[in-house]
């Protein structure tokens, strides 16, 4: 297992303890409660297992709307990764080999002496000199990654789709990792919206391998109840039987990692306010305060489409079911009936980048959420007759 004091975006707190005092919450990034995804981790595990023998399947990717919990995932696969060394990468590391270098120096250390023998090796291989603009990321990472294994770790693939300068270097790159060109095992797992499969394509990265690639949706009840349970118990301190929380909660978190902080942070407010206490009073208040925060999330997933926009979608859902999908195809041309042809791919590929649209394993696309869908038409389908503000639809 990776050490939490060394693998800086690996760490978490103990099965048991709660979280320690320093940690915050954030919209990504580790959790140190995690429970499902069980699939997804045996999958990677056994891409690991293969990579070793054959070098080959060296490109995992996990995609997703925003909110779905890709970044936890991803850091949870990285801790679960016993023997093998990681460090967190972006775009410039793909064609700057003086960056790429630093990450690795910075992040790959299982110990110390490890260390010392990659910074050996690497200046008397003299790719030191060589970083100064001569060498290639291909050759740092020849060069430097372990022989037990490395895991480049990218989140946010799809903010690679603006790669203009050194594209055709980042293109080399991925395409060694890609292919297992480095004559080591090297994994790069990756993640990103809805989008990222596409990005890849646009950098020669074409085909993954059966089993490498991960649509991410909403957690199963028992991991959703799981987590909320932890987060109550052992980072609110409630104390006595959370289950009428868990829930109630629950009943408006749809399995969505993103609306359970929205509805955790308040819960937990209250409790280390009120001694642990779980009363009804801080049930509702931690239901509103949660709704509060989860209509801000959703004004942040629209901003930046118009007005019009917003009334346009929401129409075109108003009258269909709770977690209704649709093919592109229907999509555009729905679309196509207030917009060109152009404009509708356009305005469809604008909502996918933004999480408003998110394809599901079946190939079809719908709004991710129960409560995104019934916000959308209650606020903009206005010849629907809905008024604004109310989650009546959720259920």
């Amino acid at each position: 297992m990776l050490s939490p004091e060394l693998h800086r975006t690996g760490a978490q707190a103990p099965e048991d303890d709660p979280p320690p005092p320093y940690y915050s919450r954030r919209d990504r990034g580790p959790s140190p409660f995690f429970h499902g995804r069980e699939e997804v981790r045996n999958r990677f595990a056994t891409v690991l297992s293969d990579t070793i023998g054959t070098m080959r399947r060296t490109t995992f990717l996990i995609q997703g709307p925003p909110g779905a919990g890709k970044s936890a995932l991803l850091d949870k696969l990285c801790e679960e990764a016993k023997g093998w060394e990681a460090t967190t990468i972006g775009s410039q590391e793909l064609y700057n080999p003086a960056v790429l270098a630093q990450s690795m120096d910075r992040d790959c250390v299982l110990n110390r002496e490890a260390t010392a023998k990659i910074r050996i090796k690497f200046l008397e291989a003299g790719v030191a000199e060589q970083v100064a603009g001569h060498a290639s990321p291909k050759e740092i990472l020849r060069h430097l990654a372990p022989e037990s294994g490395l895991i480049l770790m990218l989140d946010e693939a799809q903010k690679m789709k603006n790669l203009s300068q050194n594209r055709s270097v980042a293109i080399d790159t991925l395409d060694a990792i890609h292919n297992g060109e480095l004559g080591k095992p090297v994994v790069l797992l990756t993640a990103g919206l809805g989008t990222s499969e596409d990005v890849y394509k646009s950098l020669d990265v074409s085909r993954f391998a059966r089993g490498c690639t991960e649509q991410l949706g909403r957690l199963n009840k028992e991991a959703e109840e799981a987590v909320i349970h932890d987060w109550l118990m052992k980072a609110g301190g409630a104390t006595g039987d959370p289950s009428a929380w868990i829930n109630a909660i629950a009943s408006r978190t749809h399995g969505w990692p993103q609306h359970i902080i929205s509805y955790t942070d308040p819960a937990n407010e209250y409790l280390k306010a009120n001694q642990g206490c779980m009363t009804d009073e801080g049930l509702q208040l931690t239901l509103k305060k949660g709704e509060q925060e989860r209509v801000l999330y959703y004004e942040a997933r629209v901003k930046g489409i118009s007005k019009r926009k917003r009334q346009v979608l929401a129409r075109i859902f108003a009258h269909l079911p709770l977690d209704s999908c649709m093919e592109e195809e229907d999509l555009i041309d729905a679309l196509k009936e207030e917009y060109t042809h152009e404009e509708a791919e356009k305005l469809f590929e604008d909502l996918l980048a933004r999480g408003v649209l998110a394809e599901r394993p079946e190939g079809d696309y719908g709004i991710p959420i129960h409560s995104f869908h019934t916000w959308l038409v209650n606020e903009y389908a206005k010849d629907s007759g809905k008024g604004g503000g109310s989650f009546a639809m959720e259920r």
